[in-house]
């Protein structure tokens, strides 16, 4: 950032703390922004349907979340659905066309990362109990200088930061760092498109973009629907196939 820019952050993060804001008051609009914690609470299920788009790559997509800590996403390549789901304890995933002729368990990387986003209410709400720690860093200098700034750091050990609009005070972009390849990568997610869904105000967009310079990826949702049915079934790990005793002897194939 260099020393003119550690400078004007520090003004920025000062000014916030003479206007009298603080990461709670902040947290507090926008869970009222988002239609108050009584009817985020009163959400159960969630089900949401587009589309996600990577490159010249569409493909049909539906994510369902269900109390407590529950996620199923099914998308469709070449006619071919995968599956990555969080049952409430531990990840899985089955995808077809990845080479995958069964479901399998997540890394616990992995795994950590599906719980935090089967978590119907997000970050912020409730951040205490969760174990997570919440800054205000006031505003960013080089990005955004307009939203507020906070930095979450998860119970894991894991730091976000949120971007927060100074006027509906929304979630606008969360700013995430990740290890891919051995590579860690900066990782901006841009949250946008926000209606009206029953008495919640939920985003219908999500565009993804990373430092390494790859494609974007966006995730948008033509429908939100909310306390529909959702079997506990639907997030449980189907069990693998039984192979007859000849599959199981059948020797490798040397190479070479």
């Amino acid at each position: 950032m260099g020393i003119r820019g550690l400078a004007a952050a520090g003004l920025f993060a000062a000014a916030a703390l003479a206007a009298g804001e603080t990461a709670d008051e902040l947290i507090a609009k926008n869970i009222e922004a988002r239609g108050g914690l009584e009817n985020l609470k009163a959400v159960q299920t969630m089900r949401l349907t587009g589309t996600m788009t990577g490159g010249d790559e569409s493909m049909p997509s539906v994510l369902e979340l269900k109390r407590p800590n529950k996620s199923r996403w099914e998308f469709r390549v070449d006619g071919q659905t995968a599956v990555q789901a969080f049952d409430g304890k531990a990840g899985w995933m089955w995808i077809p066309f990845a080479g995958q002729t069964e479901p399998e368990p997540m890394s616990a990387e992995e795994s950590a990362e599906a719980e935090q986003q089967a978590d119907l209410d997000g970050p912020l709400v409730d951040y205490k109990q969760k174990g997570s720690k919440v800054e205000l860093l006031g505003h960013d200098a080089d990005f955004r200088t307009e939203d507020w700034k906070l930095k979450v750091t998860l119970k894991s050990g894991e730091v976000r930061f949120v971007y927060l609009d100074p006027k509906t005070f929304l979630q606008s972009v969360t700013v995430t760092k990740k290890k891919i390849g051995g590579v860690e990568l900066e990782i901006r997610s841009e949250v946008g498109d926000y209606r009206k869904v029953g008495e919640l105000v939920l985003p219908h967009s999500f565009t993804a973009t990373s430092s390494g310079g790859g494609q974007a990826q966006s995730l948008k949702f033509d429908r939100i629907e909310l306390n529909v049915p959702i079997d506990d079934s639907r997030f449980v790990m189907p069990q693998p196939k039984k192979r007859s005793p000849s599959e199981e002897l059948s020797p490798t194939p040397t190479v070479g």
